[in-house]
């Protein structure tokens, strides 16, 4: 159940990074912030996806006690 759980929210933060992503292009493109900003702002989130999507799409990669049992 709390793989479940951990998978719906790490799947809504996919998607709220890629909405902000968004929006930092958005900004950037409308001059509200500068284009270095932007660039940063658009990185961060870029690799928050990533990270994210990576665990919505293994439910048991942060099990604790699958990190014991490789280790």
């Amino acid at each position: 159940m709390l793989n479940r759980v951990v998978s719906v929210c790490s799947f809504l933060m996919v998607l709220l990074s890629l909405a902000m992503f968004a929006f930092g292009a958005w900004w950037t493109c409308d001059g509200r912030i500068t284009p270095g900003d932007g660039v940063f702002l658009m990185g961060g989130w870029l690799v928050s996806a990533l990270v994210f999507s990576y665990r919505a799409a293994d439910p048991d990669y942060l099990d604790p006690v699958s990190i014991i049992k490789s280790r």
